[in-house]
């Protein structure tokens, strides 16, 4: 057996609502050294903890602030707050005390807390570093108490709620610990101190604290309340599944403000990471945008459980290339707020899914033949496209969307016409969003805020557009109606005014509060905000430069930065390291700025999809098909960075370098593959499909023309880039943590479900062994020699149809022998590294039009549709010119957190993996779970044993060998 993965560092081997106006958003680009009510469920148990206190003070929360401090001994010897916190109160990345005199920031990749003084005399506040302690694990959150003296941190690796006391004194230190579920992500105080909620991201559920003796006095099984919610027929839109770990996941928390001493009135609302579908698949698949729907979690002080839902918007404002309006639904939901008013203000990362997706090429081609009688295939600047489509001055025959110019003549030598990419599409794709929730009626509206802040910008010329890519944090301006937001993906604090539950105005003087306009122009990632109680600044804690910044509220900009250093919360890795270039490779991941996005203004990058580099769960209609987000977590092996998986469910990518065409068409950004133009900045991109061989995809090396001559000197590569943004990112990729396994499983059936997975039983090895849990490994270093032009070099010219003993012919990627070799297949429609398929029944036959039929659930009805929603998608290997069956398998790591499962989505639980329309896949060639002979197929017990086992699979477990190529299966790439 291999042992549990570890992750050392090792160097790479290779509906918008209308707003009584016109509202609008706005972000700036940048470039710089980083580049530039469903059902209600079943109650838990809760205990009310430690009762006292003094009477509530009634008054408009902002989510952050306490009042002065107030402490008396209880009999197990650690100090009860008996202070109140005023108002409604929430966790975040950072937390200032009640007198603006303290500040407790967390610092994630470092395992520390740092606490900070701030001198409130100065004119703007200034603050200072005092002390830094060692907590363990990620620190997610913070909490502080009503006394000022007590912070309460979330470690999300170390599934632990540790207490800083003596924030008051000049000695804080580290006090007691208590064991949570696994992952936990959130945490907030109720108004009377009794209690800590926390949020547990993969146990699905809620452990309560009672911070006076540290100790877990309930939990709340929000599992039992997700498996209730309907969709829109009055279904469960989980399928049928019973309550059990890593159903539900919830994320934020806020609660609101008591009356009663022992907090008994506290209403808890924590929200649901992921969105649920509400109805299947239409036939052409356009309610993609806005067939499912998010959740927030209501809780009572008794452990009574509901959820209220979080609707779609049908229409975001924007229009894609094709003339269709878009919609989009709440996903990825990251924090809640509560008003004290009765509102909710809930963040998330809105999906639209639909294609088309990123730039689109109007009368794009493959070979001259697409392109009609005398018509010519040309590359226009890295784009096959169609000559003589449109005529100059009819702009209008390139699409909807086409803007005056779009009918070009093409650049010499090509001939005659081309029409230029659209970029708009690049906006229909993933919007921030806003969902405001009535408490009362518990009704909701989700406003997509790119488009009210690009409305916006219309009126405001300072800063430069940008967007609120990734909103990370919401807190209110006390006493006030404005929320401010902070946006990960733009570096950037935004403000949104409210009324009555609606957004009456985005921005201020300032259309945004540009954390980077400071002589430090390093990305920054803000991760939370606290807000001080007099009105006048807040303070950000920002993840990728691990300092804090002030803002001025008055002014809208970062507070003095001409006269304030950097303030670090903890030190940066020094220059030139590998934890220095993992950093780096953080930053370029998440930021929608500079050479990311699209004109840097923040409307994409890889984070969106991929947040703490995992997935999202939405299936994207792309150019091969349906394909659902992978998890990145699996891409390499924890203690080997040499062995990485084939990237892509079609096995398109050897590289994570491949990406930047990613970058490129969804993002419609720039890209890092560039050289230097003649003012030293590199804004002039490589054209990879046409240096000679191309570097995109299966041909040459990405990664190699993202270093320099220096660094790759033996694999023939010219142009270089000038910059090495990809090297950075493969390396901070490599570090990417898979989600631990639930708590609260029940250890026999983890035993039970061991032995129906393993060989000799299920056999389930046969395609998930190996460190990274699937057969699916890189087996050449990719170079000009190894994968030249399509059709050449030994990748093209070796089949893998050659002392197979035994494996099974089921399997075979293709029976036809001109397709059985490693790489094959046309670029880009086709090309792929074919070996590394499997065909186990998750696509049906061709139907009209040569598209596959959808394998699933008729509450899903998978489409196989390529993005233009009508091409059948690949992986059937019926389609003229696909040259394979089947998909390439995926690491079984993250699956606690991966629902919908397969390439599309096709099933909702892992329960629904194991459904008689599955069977080609657990009863393939080489699987055998359950007796397919049997009619009464699997038992329930099976299933949840098995169920049980593949939740438990995270980096601390013991994998499977790969087997040699046999009648077991095995990997039969070479």
């Amino acid at each position: 057996m291999i042992r549990p993965r570890k992750r050392p560092w090792a160097t790479s081997a290779f509906g918008i609502i209308a707003l009584g106006g016109a509202l609008v958003a706005a972000v700036a680009q940048g470039c710089s050294d980083d580049g530039g009510t469903g059902g209600t469920g079943g109650t838990g148990t809760t205990a009310t903890g430690n009762q006292g206190g003094a009477p509530n003070t009634s008054s408009t929360g902002n989510g952050s602030t306490t009042n002065a401090a107030t402490s008396s001994s209880t009999g197990s010897g650690t100090p009860f707050c008996a202070t109140p916190i005023v108002g409604t109160t929430r966790g975040s990345a950072i937390a200032m005390t009640s007198d603006d005199s303290t500040i407790v920031t967390v610092n994630r990749d470092v395992g520390t807390v740092t606490i900070m003084k701030v001198d409130t005399t100065a004119s703007p506040p200034k603050v200072s570093k005092t002390s830094e302690l060692s907590v363990g694990g990620e620190p997610w959150q913070v909490a502080i108490n009503g006394c000022d003296d007590t912070a309460y941190v979330v470690l999300r690796k170390d599934q632990k709620l540790v207490e800083i006391t003596g924030l008051n004194t000049a000695t804080p230190v580290v006090g007691k610990t208590v064991a949570l579920g696994s992952e936990p992500t959130s945490l907030a105080i109720t108004t009377h101190n009794t209690k800590i909620y926390v949020s547990n991201w993969v146990d699905g559920t809620l452990s309560v604290v009672d911070p006076s003796t540290m100790t877990v006095t309930g939990t709340i099984d929000l599992n039992a309340v997700i498996a209730t919610v309907q969709d829109d027929a009055a279904k469960p839109v989980l399928g049928a599944v019973s309550p059990r770990p890593a159903l539900a996941h919830p994320r934020g928390i806020a609660i609101s403000e008591a009356t009663q001493a022992d907090d008994s009135d506290a209403e808890v609302y924590a929200t649901e990471w992921f969105a649920v579908r509400t109805s299947p698949e239409n036939a052409t698949g356009t309610a993609s945008d806005h067939n499912w729907k998010g959740l927030l979690y209501k809780v009572l002080a008794d452990g009574t459980a509901s959820a209220i839902n979080l609707p779609a918007v049908t229409d975001t404002g924007f229009t894609d290339a094709t003339g269709k309006a878009t919609g989009c639904f709440p996903n990825q939901v990251a924090s809640v707020t509560l008003d004290g008013a009765g509102f909710a203000y809930v963040t998330s990362t809105c999906a639209s899914p639909v294609g088309p997706v990123g730039v689109f090429q109007a009368f794009a081609c493959n070979v001259d033949a697409d392109c009609g009688v005398g018509g010519l295939c040309q590359n226009v600047n890295g784009t096959k496209t169609c000559n003589n489509k449109c005529a100059l001055m009819n702009d209008a025959q390139c699409g909807p969307l086409a803007q005056t110019g779009d009918c070009a003549l093409a650049p010499a030598p090509l001939i005659g016409t081309f029409c230029k990419p659209t970029v708009e599409n690049v906006k229909t794709t993933t919007h921030p969003a806003l969902t405001i929730v009535d408490l009362t009626t518990k009704t909701s509206t989700t406003t997509v805020l790119d488009k009210a802040f690009l409305t916006q910008s219309a009126t405001t010329t300072q800063p430069p557009l940008k967007v609120p890519l990734l909103p990370t944090d919401l807190a209110f301006k006390p006493g006030t109606n404005f929320a401010y937001i902070t946006s990960e993906g733009s570096d950037g604090v935004f403000r949104v005014t409210t009324s009555g539950g609606a957004i009456t105005a985005v921005g201020a003087s300032q259309l945004y509060i540009d954390l980077r306009a400071t002589m430090d122009k390093t990305i920054r990632l803000p991760i939370g905000l606290a807000l001080s109680s007099n009105s006048a600044f807040g303070v950000v804690a920002n993840d990728g430069n691990r300092d804090v910044e002030v803002i001025d509220l008055n002014t809208q900009k970062v507070a003095d930065f001409a006269n304030v250093a950097t303030v670090y919360s903890s030190d940066l890795p020094g220059a030139g390291t590998p934890a220095d270039s993992s950093l780096k490779g953080k930053r370029f991941f998440n930021t929608g700025q500079g050479r990311w996005s699209l004109r840097g203004e923040g409307w994409g990058s890889c984070g969106a999809c991929h947040i703490d580099g995992l997935t999202d769960n939405i299936t994207w209609y792309f150019a091969r098909g349906p394909r659902q987000t992978v998890s990145l977590d699996g891409s390499f092996a924890s203690g080997d960075p040499t062995d990485q998986r084939i990237f892509n469910w079609s096995g398109i990518f050897d590289e994570v370098a491949d990406f930047e065409g990613n970058v490129r068409g969804i993002s419609g950004g720039l890209g890092a593959l560039c050289t230097l133009d003649a003012m030293n900045n590199c804004t002039v991109r490589i054209n990879t499909a046409t240096t000679t061989p191309q570097q995109q995809g299966l041909q040459g090396s990405s990664f190699c023309t993202a270093q320099t001559d220096a660094q790759c000197p033996t694999m023939g590569m010219s142009p270089h880039s000038a910059i090495q943004d990809w090297v950075d990112i493969t390396h901070w990729v490599q570090t990417i943590r898979s989600p631990r396994r639930p708590t609260n499983l029940v250890a026999q059936d983890v035993a039970d479900g061991k032995l129906l997975f393993e060989q000799g039983q299920g056999n389930c090895v046969g395609c998930h062994s190996g460190a990274k849990w699937t057969i699916s490994k890189l087996f050449y270093t990719p170079s000009n020699m190894t994968n030249p032009v399509t059709g050449t070099g030994p990748l093209s010219t070796t089949s893998w149809n050659t002392m197979l003993n035994g494996f099974p012919t089921q399997l075979f990627p293709s029976a036809v022998a001109a397709n059985q070799f490693m790489r094959v297949g046309n670029p880009p429609a086709f090309e792929q590294l074919g070996c590394i398929m499997r065909p186990v029944g998750t696509l049906g036959p061709l139907g009209a039009g040569n598209v596959p039929a959808g394998v699933s659930a008729p509450e899903i009805n998978v489409l196989e549709l390529r993005q233009n929603m009508v091409t059948g998608g690949q992986g059937s290997g019926l389609i003229p010119a696909e040259p394979t069956a089947g998909l390439n398998p995926p690491s079984l790591l993250g699956l606690q957190v991966g629902a919908p499962f397969f390439h599309a989505g096709n099933a909702r639980t892992l329960e629904e993996v194991f459904d008689p329309r599955f069977q080609g896949h657990y009863q393939s060639a080489v699987a055998n779970i359950f007796d397919p002979n049997s009619t009464a197929g699997m038992t329930a017990n099976q299933k949840r044993k098995l169920v049980a086992y593949l939740l438990s699979l995270d980096e601390d477990e013991a994998t499977f060998a790969i087997d040699p190529k046999s009648a077991n299966g095995g990997d039969i790439c070479f």
